[in-house]
């Protein structure tokens, strides 16, 4: 579950250091973390019975390596997905073609040029790790020798040289699509991200406005190796049969000074029926990385539910160097009245333009969008099918323990001005 953990609750937190504990976190944002011994022995038994139920695991999508030519925003579509470059780009690709002019431009590198340059060969990284999973399971290697070897598979990829060719083809398209001196965000974009139960989100490296040119070239093989890292390791193995199959493509996105951005999903998470939710904060990269962000529920009548306020003092720009600098931000609301009807406008586009995932017992998975906004005009990043493990059941364990108000939230009616109860926190 997310949740983050302020300095006056970890004093009382270090109190049940070493202790066996129950964390569940309700999509209102109400917490529940309570020791172990202390759960009801009815909880207790239904959460242990369904941890026990096998996750089923599945395949790894076989990508084309031979498929090595960089992409540009125009040619990418969702067919390409998982097999010539991962989700995020071939997604972007269809959101350009429905919304045209609100998609900056960008750059696929395909899982082909990855493979070129870490997996050619017996003694090549990809190889090498590979040989080291299979010692693992046959019982040669142990645990602690695996996760040696993932960190050197990492290491050596992410000092991968870059091939000369493939450095000019790269630096002359970048020019061609972004203009001379552009920063560039490089993502990560894998074969095994949004997968069913899984999502990559926040598990690989994307690297903000990146500018200069060896700077932008160097960031790809850092890149390349994220996937590798433990914690994206560890949680691959929890789904993927192999996930030492794992291949990695780049995208580049020219960079945007947006100057509020967020994520929206296409359905109440607060009380888990129609609307829209949408989490926004001042700067580039809002509601993503954790700082404070105003949460709006938009209603189907066209009511605005305010579930929480905007309160970081500070926002992130692109620092004209390269990177992110932290300003302050602006008081008060973030995301004007027009700004919220461009949402919901571009999210009637998207119901127009895009089928949706299937999820749980066949129902359409809802989509979750990050957007920005620059002088009122809105601005595209990402669209993929959101990905829920659990929630229901955190829901349920919430309401268990603390009771209904916990679900249905602390909001504020932004239209009517009616304040409704804050969720309550236990222990």
């Amino acid at each position: 579950p997310n949740a983050l953990l302020s300095r006056d609750a970890g004093a009382r937190v270090t109190a049940a250091d070493g202790d066996s504990v129950l964390l569940a976190v309700s999509s209102a944002g109400s917490v529940v973390l309570e020791r172990w011994a202390d759960v009801p022995d009815s909880l207790r038994n239904a959460l242990t019975r369904r941890a026990e139920v096998p996750t089923v695991k599945v395949s790894a999508p076989v990508p084309d390596l031979d498929a090595r030519d960089l992409i540009v925003l125009k040619d990418l579509h969702g067919e390409l997905s998982g097999r010539v470059v991962g989700p995020k780009a071939a997604n972007l690709g269809d959101l350009a073609r429905a919304f045209p002019g609100h998609v900056a431009p960008a750059i696929a590198i395909p899982f082909g040029i990855f493979a070129a340059h870490v997996a050619d060969g017996e003694d090549s990284p990809l190889a090498i790790l590979r040989a080291r999973f299979d010692e693992n399971r046959r019982g040669e290697l142990d645990d602690a020798g695996l996760a040696a070897a993932v960190e050197t598979a990492r290491a050596a990829i992410a000092a991968t040289p870059l091939e000369p060719g493939f450095r000019e083809k790269l630096l002359a398209r970048m020019k061609t699509e972004f203009g001379p001196g552009a920063g560039v965000f490089v993502r990560s974009d894998t074969n095994v991200e949004d997968l069913p139960g899984f999502t990559g989100a926040g598990l690989n490296e994307t690297v903000p406005h990146v500018v200069g040119e060896q700077a932008q070239l160097d960031a790809i093989p850092r890149v390349w190796a994220s996937p590798f890292r433990e914690r994206a390791m560890s949680w691959r193995a929890n789904l993927l049969t192999r996930p030492e199959d794992v291949y990695t493509s780049v995208l580049l996105m020219k960079s945007v000074p947006a100057e509020k951005s967020g994520v929206l999903v296409t359905t109440d998470l607060l009380e888990r029926r129609g609307g829209l939710t949408v989490a926004a904060a001042w700067g580039v990269g809002g509601a993503v990385d954790n700082e404070s962000a105003e949460t709006i529920v938009l209603r189907p009548d066209g009511r605005r539910v305010l579930a929480g306020e905007a309160k970081a003092p500070y926002r992130r720009q692109l620092r004209d160097s390269g990177g992110i600098e932290w300003v302050p931000a602006p008081a008060g609301r973030v995301l004007t009245d027009a700004e919220c009807d461009l949402l919901r406008a571009m999210v009637d586009r998207i119901g127009e333009t895009f089928a949706a995932a299937e999820g749980a017992g066949g129902r359409p998975r809802p989509w979750d969008v990050e957007f920005g906004f620059l002088n009122g005009e809105l601005t595209l990043f990402q669209i993929r099918p959101l990905v829920e493990r659990g929630q229901e059941t955190a829901d349920t364990v919430v309401e268990s323990r603390v009771g209904p108000v916990a679900v249905a939230g602390g909001n504020v009616d932004l239209d009517g001005g009616v304040a409704l109860r804050r969720p309550e926190v236990a222990p």
